[in-house]
């Protein structure tokens, strides 16, 4: 069987397959999306290319997941296909940004995502918990309304922490630091897309000014031994996306991710699919394009999973279980 896995950065939008796609578009009458985001056969998803693009894929992705139903039908197809890859635990962020902008109620999604994770439990015994984000580039009121309905979700609904994406290069991370202190006040977990597009700085401002647990992607830290060296003293963990990072084109292919320069820093980090549909990715494919192409070795890959459960927002007692899953499975004996 394979390893358990453990997956800290998956966009529940991103996971929408070409399948998927085709159902929901059909049921919002959305037709034109089909031929904006997916291939001539219909098969896979149209190649990014680069960030522009993804954003404007992504964009087109998430207008047709739309009622609470929707969202259900997306976390369940996402929780089948973590199982699948014997993911133990995942944390999965959803656009409440977008979705207070495009005019609809976060609360009644979250609680039709909250059904849906019982019933993962209970059909694959996969623990799903949520990560409402905000959008950057939308400015801090918006994060504000965004922060307000994780809060008022909470853990009650499975949310357990709150993060920042978008584009990091759109504005200021003081903008936002009141929300990441309000949101560990409310005792959820914080998280920062940063690094993805913008320079060393940007992880510098994730850790220093926003005060974040992870950082998403953190890719440009590699360039900055002293970035580096601040999230290693810190112990601020890095979600890894390799493939992700090839697909938007921030760079040239999986072999030119700089995953050894963070382990060879102690920088706690694991590796991540980000929009796995929209990629044409998995967690599994992930790890093993990782030791194919990055030299990663299996003992180092079992040590990036633990890592990756003991920077997540699990309760302690969950952390317990699986970990000590993780440990069997290691154990030859």
């Amino acid at each position: 069987m394979a390893r358990p896995l453990i997956e800290l950065h998956v966009h529940l939008e991103g996971s929408v397959s070409p399948e998927m796609l085709r159902v929901l578009a059909e049921r919002q009458g959305r037709q034109d999306v089909l031929g904006a985001c997916l291939t001539e056969d219909g098969s896979s998803y149209r190649p990014c290319g680069d960030f522009a693009s993804f954003l404007l894929l992504f964009k087109a992705v998430s207008a047709v997941v739309v009622t609470p139903a929707d969202h259900h039908a997306v976390a369940m197809a996402l929780a089948a296909s973590l199982a699948a890859q014997n993911v133990q635990y995942a944390e999965v962020t959803v656009a409440y940004g977008v979705l207070l902008k495009r005019g609809r109620d976060p609360l009644a999604i979250q609680r039709a995502l909250a059904e849906a994770a019982d019933e993962a439990r209970v059909l694959h015994g996969l623990h799903l918990y949520w990560q409402p984000d905000a959008v950057r580039q939308w400015g801090p009121d918006d994060a504000w309304r965004a922060l307000e309905a994780a809060v008022s979700a909470g853990p009650g609904l499975g949310v357990v922490a709150f993060g920042l994406g978008g584009d990091e290069l759109a504005l200021p991370l003081t903008g936002f630091a009141d929300h990441f202190r309000e949101a560990r006040r409310e005792g959820l977990g914080t998280t920062c897309h940063a690094g993805e597009t913008g320079g060393p700085e940007s992880v510098r401002d994730a850790v220093l000014i926003g005060g974040v647990s992870r950082v998403g992607h953190a890719l440009a830290a590699a360039r900055s031994p002293d970035v580096l060296a601040l999230m290693a003293a810190r112990s601020v963990h890095a979600e890894l996306c390799p493939g992700s990072n090839a697909a938007t084109g921030v760079i040239a292919d999986r072999a030119a991710h700089p995953l050894r320069a963070f382990l060879d820093a102690g920088v706690p980090c694991s590796l991540h699919t980000d929009d796995p549909s929209l990629f044409g990715t998995s967690l599994s494919s992930e790890y093993n394009a990782a030791a194919a192409e990055l030299g990663l070795t299996a003992t180092e890959a079992d040590c990036m999973i633990h890592a990756a459960l003991d920077a997540s927002f699990a309760p302690d007692s969950l952390k317990k279980e699986i970990g000590a899953r993780l440990t069997a499975d290691a154990d030859p004996s």
